[in-house]
């Protein structure tokens, strides 16, 4: 079926008025025309097909999902195991009783797909899955074309992986069912991948009032267990759909093809990251680690910098930091000009369009300038780069 994710809103409400089975707004039931309009693509399935025959031999598997706070599921889900995550390994439990299943949940609040193409790697990748369900529809909402590329190189390093995990992409809505699902939608095309919209499937019953927002929803943004198992099910419809009619068998070079070529850019296909403990300075005047040892921080008196290596393009700097200590706080890259540090929402890159190799990235905290008495501060928490190998 022809699918069309940038018409929403009243022409899907107006149609669905006429097809769909009637939903009671105050117990949203899921329908087969529900679920199959949450059914973005099928897209390629077999890599799909190949983790439910390695399940069916009793094999180990490893389900995962990297995105923000609605895949971390947060204070707005009551039962962990109702998160859509959790619900759909307990899916290939139930279906393939003889496999070992294990499920990472790697969702981050607050995150879009730049940090996640920072932290792919080590956070979802090197636990070797074998599906991952990427959700970013709702943090890369923003009129910022770098998480057009990000969210590309979250993709693409998914699909390079030599052990050919799934991807399966899951785009969920904001309360007036905005989110980045056109973008994600064409990246989802060009890789012909799976494709599943929590709005596509039931913005229409909220809009034509037969369902309630606040029935699945716990704030704007975050979906509550019900919008959780609501979710689970459009996923686990079109999983239950592959197992019952798996496509043609293709062969093994077939499934190892090369991936593409970039249809936005491969400068996030390769991202090099450290936190926590494998966050070292290369040079360090004043600054000292938080006792949990997860950041870096400048005391309110520090009157010193600290410095980290990298190599690549761009740079993305994790950090936290006090709005007064704005006034007082600064980078440079290479020993170049001072620039101020402020605070960035978005997550955005701290220095773009480097050229390729080895650089360094300084932050200072002029302390001895701030009031006294004053706590304010600058937290460190990870460092990362894209186009390392560029």
């Amino acid at each position: 079926m022809k699918r069309f994710p940038s018409l929403w809103l009243a022409i899907l409400a107006t149609v669905s008025l006429q097809q769909s089975a009637f939903v009671h707004a105050e117990s949203p039931v899921s329908t087969p025309l529900i679920r199959d309009r949450g059914l973005v693509s099928k897209g390629n399935e077999s890599r799909l097909a190949a983790v439910m025959a390695k399940a069916r031999r009793g094999e180990d598997i490893c389900v995962a999902a990297i995105g923000g706070s609605i895949t971390a599921g947060g204070l707005q889900t009551k039962e962990p195991k109702n998160r859509y995550i959790a619900r759909v390994a307990d899916w290939f439990t139930q279906t393939f009783p003889k496999a070992k299943v294990r499920f990472v949940n790697a969702g981050i609040g607050g995150t879009n797909s730049l940090y996640g193409a920072m932290r792919v790697q080590r956070d979802v990748l090197s636990k070797k899955p074998d599906l991952v369900i990427v959700e970013y529809a709702v943090n890369d909402n923003h009129p910022v074309p770098m998480f057009w590329g990000s969210y590309e190189g979250v993709l693409r390093q998914i699909l390079s992986e030599p052990q050919q995990p799934a991807v399966v992409q899951l785009f969920f809505m904001q309360r007036k069912g905005e989110n980045a699902q056109e973008t994600q939608h064409m990246l989802g095309r060009h890789y012909n991948l799976p494709m599943v919209s929590f709005r596509d499937a039931w913005w229409p019953e909220i809009y034509s009032g037969r369902a309630k927002w606040e029935v699945m929803y716990a704030d704007v943004v975050h979906p509550n267990d019900t919008g959780h198992i609501l979710a689970s099910e459009l996923l686990i419809a079109l999983l239950n759909d592959v197992n019952h009619n798996p496509p043609a068998a293709t062969s093994a070079s077939a499934s190892r093809a090369d991936l593409p070529a970039p249809m936005i850019t491969d400068l996030f296909a390769d991202c090099r990251y450290a936190q926590y403990a494998d966050l070292k300075p290369a040079q360090n005047s004043g600054w000292t680690q938080t006792p949990d040892g997860t950041k870096w921080e400048s005391p309110a008196s520090t009157e010193g910098g600290i410095e980290f290596g990298f190599a690549g393009k761009l740079l993305f700097v994790g950090y936290d930091i006090d709005e007064e200590a704005e006034r007082f706080a600064s980078f440079s890259i290479d020993g170049g000009a001072a620039q101020p540090l402020r605070k960035s929402p978005n997550r955005l890159p701290l220095a773009e369009d480097l050229a390729p190799g080895q650089h360094r990235v300084r932050i200072e905290f002029a302390g001895s300038k701030v009031p006294p008495g004053s706590t304010a501060k600058v937290r460190i928490w990870a460092v990362g780069a894209a186009g390392a190998s560029k």
